[in-house]
């Protein structure tokens, strides 16, 4: 399976980078885009020729980060649907299968960049969820905000970098 190997081998910091987004645990994140590669492996002969791999890719990552969500309860893992699909929405914009085929640790770093620009407030509900791992109730509870409100903070916060990094993005490809 040569060809499989050098899809692998594009595509794995993409995996990895969206599963870290949904999981807390680095190392975590690490075995489920191990379990991702072998679960896409053993079910090529599923994948659509013409479809999109990497968005093939991330629906198995989703899927394997949520079975470990429900084996182990306790594990922090952001399996919120609306934060779910707004970094699907977020990592789709950056799917190597555009003409441009990113830089993984460059874009990452543009994605720090953005965040780094939200208001205090926005930044905080980040950091709290994805730097810090809380579930959104803990982040909630540390933040002395509401669930709700804390929702509407990343949903803001998620909109913001997107449109961040796709700002920074045109005006790169202009250069």
């Amino acid at each position: 399976m040569e060809a499989f190997e050098i899809l692998a081998r594009e595509y794995r910091p993409m995996v990895a980078t969206y599963l870290r987004s949904l999981v807390a645990d680095p190392e975590l994140a690490e075995d489920l885009a191990q379990d991702t590669f072998l679960a896409a492996q053993g079910g090529l002969d599923g994948f659509d020729r013409g479809g999109n791999f990497g968005a093939w890719l991330r629906g198995i990552a989703r899927n394997k980060a949520l079975e470990s969500r429900r084996a182990e309860a306790r594990r922090p893992v952001i399996a919120n649907s609306s934060i779910v699909e707004g970094m699907e929405e977020v990592y789709a914009r950056l799917d190597p299968t555009r003409a441009d085929r990113p830089d993984w640790s460059a874009r990452a770093a543009l994605v720090r960049e953005c965040a780094g620009r939200l208001s205090a407030m926005l930044r905080g509900a980040v950091e709290e969820v994805y730097d810090r791992g809380r579930s959104l109730r803990g982040a909630a509870e540390a933040l002395g905000v509401s669930f709700e409100a804390l929702a509407q903070r990343l949903s803001r916060a998620r909109a913001l970098i997107r449109d961040c990094v796709q700002l920074r993005l045109a005006e790169g490809s202009r250069s």
